[in-house]
């Protein structure tokens, strides 16, 4: 089965449409989600306004704070304590150029503020099980099981890659939620021995083709976050040639968990605990 993310976005989005009424009806003034964006990067720039269009398609103020590349890391923490004051939820796109202190604009953020859960006060919430929220990959990730009725647990799960906006929260959550877990990295040696004993396989790695058909047995549940260009086309790390015929649940680039990840991204924060007001 290959999933339409943009049929489950969608669900997830009018779901999120009705609250936002609801908070409309009991205060005047409109939710307030911040970006910081950093830099002239094209496809950061994109994917931001991406999830800006799908924002305002729900009634949320959605604001773009852009950045030269040559900022500092004190002057950008400055901005940020500015933005916080009158946000409902901010995110910072990542990564941040290289001399900037990416944990500390990131833990400038506050607890109900951070939509993507990257703050240190935010992931010890998330790593010790008491978050109120999910990592926006994380959340994807479970409404897909949910909807597909998949339980990791005792399931056999290999995530490739362990950056902190993939691999590491859906590592942990599959872990916690009772699957064996196995992380292929960069310096794995074989990962075919591994990913081919997965019951589920999950990549977030950003490098196309790298999990073939030859590494995944039949019947697998494939999840592809990963997506990068190659020959001028978008693609996910999963060859979907070789992959999607044998796997009994596959997510395609575009159009997999992309839009999952925006709609989550949107759900999370202040727009999941409704201000104090309420």
């Amino acid at each position: 089965m290959i999933i339409d993310g943009n049929l489950i976005a969608v669900e997830v989005l009018g779901e999120l449409g009705d609250l936002i009424d609801v908070l409309r009806q009991a205060h005047d003034e409109p939710l307030q989600l911040a970006a910081v964006l950093v830099g002239d990067d094209p496809e950061f720039k994109k994917f931001v306004d991406l999830k800006g269009k799908v924002a305002d398609g729900v009634g949320i103020v959605f604001t773009t704070y852009k950045f030269p590349e040559e900022i500092g890391t004190e002057e950008l923490r400055k901005n940020m304590r500015e933005i916080v004051e009158w946000s409902d939820g901010v995110l910072v796109e990542l990564p941040l150029p290289k001399h900037i202190d990416q944990q500390a604009i990131l833990d400038e953020v506050p607890v109900k503020m951070d939509v993507d859960v990257l703050s240190q006060d935010a992931q010890k919430l998330f790593y010790s099980n008491e978050s109120k929220i999910n990592p926006p990959a994380v959340e994807a990730l479970s409404i897909v099981f949910e909807k597909n009725n998949i339980n990791p647990k005792g399931k056999k799960a290999v995530v490739f890659g362990a950056g902190i906006l993939v691999g590491q929260p859906v590592a942990h959550w599959l872990e916690y939620r009772g699957a064996e877990v196995s992380v292929v990295r960069s310096k794995t040696d074989n990962p075919a021995r591994i990913s081919l004993k997965a019951d589920i396989i999950v990549t977030g790695v950003g490098k196309p083709g790298i999990v073939n058909g030859d590494m995944v047995k039949d019947g697998a549940v494939v999840i592809d976050f990963g997506y990068g260009k190659k020959d001028g086309k978008m693609l996910g790390d999963v060859d979907a040639k070789t992959v999607s015929p044998k796997a009994s649940l596959f997510t395609p680039v575009p159009g997999g968990m992309g839009p999952i990840l925006i709609a989550t991204v949107l759900k999370n924060g202040e727009f999941r605990n409704p201000p104090a007001f309420l």
